[in-house]
């Protein structure tokens, strides 16, 4: 079998380091692989006495496009391997790359190129996050078509990823705006609908109002602003869909014994995934004994107890206050805010509320 060096295709004379008579002292000897009759980049067939910028350049030139042909493709001998597979996340296709980019794709590039060092078969998709009224209202802010602005954006960047040197394997390439993509999420979606994980109800979300979309935390800036458009985050209560992931919060936790520590992760998801110990109910609310058809959901450890229960306590942003319930207007005519002590309000049919220094009510509410 071929050496490595061999391998990458070298022919020149290497200096072996070795270590001889303690660590301070090093011998260095010549040694030369047979094997090629060619330099590194085959251009004059000698060595390069002086390693000048425009050797530098030749260098690249003429590996860029061999390592990027053998490192992208799967040879049938390849299939036989293991198999590893690494998915950086898609950039959004916003017009260039900057070096938080080049940052992220360098890392897994690396972690690629090791593995396929260490004999894997490995999958290095891309794509690009393409979907989204951000990149629809920056297209109509210069004047184009949403379709030509994504795409030209698209072709700029993957020729900077390119650029790079970074081995992708594009034959994988997906676009999340185009139809050949998209009809899965949508079927996906579908099938989580009709196994009933998927559903709708209030919640709160960071607002852009320029852009007039939801956005994620990670969207919003330190300062509270939308990471594209600049404007001031707004949190408003919209109706929005949700997948049921609760209901395999018990399996995932459970899970994370079987896998090994790598800092902190399995403690970071923990948290995320939360307590699995417990139970959702529902509180029935009614107005001088009629059933609103408002619900008050809550969480308890002990349900055994809840035959005790005497009051719920919500959030002063909670949506039966700031959201679409019908019992909006009546809990705020109620509630008298206290001036730094326990005031009290009462509600009508006997509904009463406390309010704790603006910042927590106690509900009455009839058990279902």
């Amino acid at each position: 079998m071929a050496s490595a060096w061999q391998r990458l295709g070298f022919y020149a004379s290497l200096l072996k380091r070795q270590l001889s008579r303690g660590p301070d002292v090093i011998r260095w000897e010549k040694t030369v692989i047979p094997g090629w009759t060619r330099s590194i980049y085959s251009a004059t067939g000698k060595w390069t006495k002086e390693y000048t910028l425009q050797t530098r350049k030749d260098v690249e030139k003429w590996w860029h496009q061999q390592i990027k042909d053998q490192a992208s493709k799967i040879s049938e001998a390849d299939k036989s391997k293991p198999k590893f597979y690494v998915l950086s996340m898609f950039p959004y296709p916003s017009g260039k790359l900057h070096m938080g980019h080049v940052r992220v794709y360098t890392i897994s590039d690396t972690i690629a190129r090791f593995q396929r060092m260490r004999g894997m078969q490995v999958i290095n998709p891309m794509g690009w996050d393409a979907f989204g009224l951000p990149a629809e209202n920056a297209a109509i802010e210069r004047n184009l078509h949403p379709e030509s602005w994504t795409q030209r954006n698209i072709k700029h960047m993957k020729n900077q990823l390119d650029h790079l040197g970074l081995c992708f394997s594009w034959d994988r390439e997906i676009t999340t705006c185009l139809p050949d993509y998209y009809k899965w999420t949508q079927y996906l979606f579908i099938k989580l609908y009709e196994a009933g994980l998927a559903y709708q109800k209030e919640a709160l979300v960071n607002w852009d109002p320029m852009d007039q979309t939801v956005l994620a935390n990670e969207q919003v800036d330190e300062h509270g602003c939308s990471w594209r458009s600049g404007a001031k985050v707004e949190q408003k209560y919209l109706r929005q869909w949700f997948i049921k992931t609760t209901a395999y919060a018990k399996a995932m936790k459970d899970a994370l014994a079987d896998l090994p520590e790598w800092y902190g992760i399995k403690g970071m998801q923990a948290h995320w995934i939360g307590d699995c110990v417990g139970c959702h109910l529902d509180f029935t609310l009614k107005v001088e004994g009629q059933d609103t058809g408002e619900k008050l959901m809550a969480y308890t450890a002990t349900p055994e107890a809840i035959y005790g229960t005497s009051h719920v306590a919500i959030s002063s942003s909670h949506r039966l206050l700031h959201g679409h319930s019908s019992l909006k207007d009546t809990f705020r005519k109620s509630l008298v805010p206290g001036e730094g002590e326990l005031a009290c309000g009462s509600a009508h049919g006997g509904i009463t509320a406390l309010w704790w220094f603006s910042l927590v009510h106690y509900l009455i509410c009839s058990l279902p």
